[in-house]
């Protein structure tokens, strides 16, 4: 086989492998839609079209022909260089974010590369400079094989920034060897004349080597690829799934909370209706009293129309105290709402209070209300408590006889305060206090002098200590007397320990 016919087979068979590789890396692209494979392409693309060229510059075609094939051999080899600038930019993830300096140097290098074939079209198609056009193809020989040192040098830079990096580098052998012996040969072909188809032959093999290693590279990245975005999907599903479990825990602890802020509700609301009714219920007692009085006037009145005045007035008042009781039982389920306010009490002064509230009471009875006070101070709400030890005095009045005491008394032992009111009147029986206070209707009872009761006073007491934080305790014995304790929990204590730690 001559020199002519080698050349053109071997310029067929390696344009004709080259074609497939491009065919191939296209059909990839418009399938998976990476751009590495665009640039690929693009790079094979130019390697197909410049060995093609020169099967129309080294054989018999029209002069004009092999003319062109020349001219566009430049173009074909910027293309090339075009293609594996952005191939290697794009593998070894060189962005202006991570890799200022570096990306900006492979954009000047792909501005040259651009400009260059556009630079020798225009000489070419209106100036005709003969010394132009040379200095543009050395400059470009030149920028190509700048161009595969520059990819080396990022190879070597970039080695370990990903997994695939090295692999590149190792895979760029063939490539440079190549691009060494044809560029070196196009030189050496401009001063001397000698036959250079051993070394484009053996060029072509070594292109056609990289470019089989490049494919399988790019096959390995993309796995890789595959399986990091699998990685990726499982952490998202993992956080996703962690989320919604937190999301739930969440909804579950906000469900809780509500559940707990829905019974505070509740039972604030059942307090501030118990509030309600203690207050009527403290409206009726004195309305009572005057009853009792204006009854007790009549029957001293001898005149027939004063008696009809406190008849009618009796009468009045009788209506007066039913339409309380009336409104007690109402208020006792309709209002919502109450919250303690706690702060340092003087016990000393509520009970003095309180024991003056009820001077014309005990004169009535000839009853004597006395204070044994240990314990001087406690944190508690003292309108609330007032209301409770007025309840408690008015009780133990209405079931003393003439003559007995009421002693109202505090102490405090190493964990508790404990107040009460205690009578030595007519008694009752434990399980009366138990059921009484666990019963949505109170029973009635009437005291020694006949004072009438609604039963809502110990009920209403109970909920309101408990809204304290403290418990209430019945000692009481039949004909002995009666003993109510309220037990808190000792909160100053409480206070003075947290300030010392």
């Amino acid at each position: 086989m001559d020199n002519l016919d080698f050349r053109l087979f071997t310029t067929v068979v390696f344009a004709a492998i080259f074609g497939v590789f491009a065919v191939y890396h296209l059909l990839s692209y418009l399938i998976l839609r990476h751009k590495i494979l665009l640039y690929y392409f693009i790079l094979i693309l130019g390697l197909t079209l410049h060995w093609s060229l020169s099967f129309f510059i080294n054989n018999s075609f029209d002069d004009a022909i092999a003319k062109f094939a020349d001219k566009a051999s430049l173009t074909t080899a910027m293309l090339t260089t075009f293609g594996l600038l952005m191939f290697t930019k794009n593998y070894l993830n060189i962005t202006r974010k991570e890799y200022h300096k570096l990306s900006k140097i492979y954009k000047s290098f792909i501005i040259i590369v651009v400009s260059l074939p556009v630079l020798h079209l225009a000489n070419t198609l209106f100036t005709g400079i003969v010394w132009f056009n040379d200095a543009i193809v050395i400059l470009a020989a030149i920028t190509s094989m700048a161009s595969i040192l520059l990819n080396i040098f990022s190879g070597f830079w970039l080695f370990s920034a990903q997994k695939f990096n090295k692999y590149y580098l190792y895979s760029y052998a063939p490539i440079l060897l190549a691009a060494l012996l044809y560029i070196s040969a196009w030189f050496l072909k401009r001063q001397f004349s000698f036959n250079a188809d051993p070394i484009i032959l053996t060029s072509s093999i070594l292109v056609t080597l990289q470019l089989i290693l490049f494919s399988l590279l790019l096959g390995y990245k993309f796995k890789s690829l595959e399986d990091e975005n699998m990685k990726i999907q499982l952490d998202a599903n993992q956080k996703l799934t962690s989320e919604v479990d937190r999301q739930t825990k969440n909804l579950q602890i906000a469900n809780n909370s509500l559940e707990i802020q829905n019974e505070e509700l509740e039972r604030t609301n059942k307090l501030k209706n118990k509030l309600f009714s203690l207050i009527t219920h403290d409206v009726r007692s004195p309305l009572n009293n005057i009853s009792v009085i204006i009854a007790m006037i009549e029957e001293q009145i001898q005149d027939d129309e004063m008696k009809q005045i406190f008849e009618k007035l009796k009468g009045e008042i009788s209506d007066k105290i039913d339409m309380v009781n009336e409104l007690l039982q109402w208020s006792y389920s309709q209002l919502e709402g109450i919250k303690p306010n706690k702060k340092r009490c003087d016990l000393s002064e509520v009970f003095t209070t309180v024991k003056n509230e009820f001077e014309r009471m005990v004169e009535d009875k000839d009853i004597d209300i006395e204070l044994d006070i240990s314990c001087s101070e406690i944190v508690t709400d003292e309108n609330i408590l007032k209301v409770i030890l007025r309840n408690l005095i008015s009780n133990a009045i209405k079931f003393s006889n003439k003559g007995q005491k009421i002693l109202l008394w505090s102490q405090q032992d190493s964990g508790h305060i404990e107040m009460g009111v205690k009578d030595f009147g007519v008694g009752m029986d434990s399980s009366r206090f138990n059921l009484t206070t666990h019963s949505d209707k109170p029973q009635s009872t009437r005291g020694t002098f006949g004072e009438k009761g609604t039963g809502f006073g110990l009920l209403i007491i109970k909920d309101f200590v408990e809204m304290l934080g403290g418990e209430i305790i019945c000692e009481s014995q039949i004909n002995e007397g009666t003993n109510f304790i309220l037990r808190f929990k000792s909160e100053l204590q409480e206070h003075a320990l947290d300030s010392k730690a």
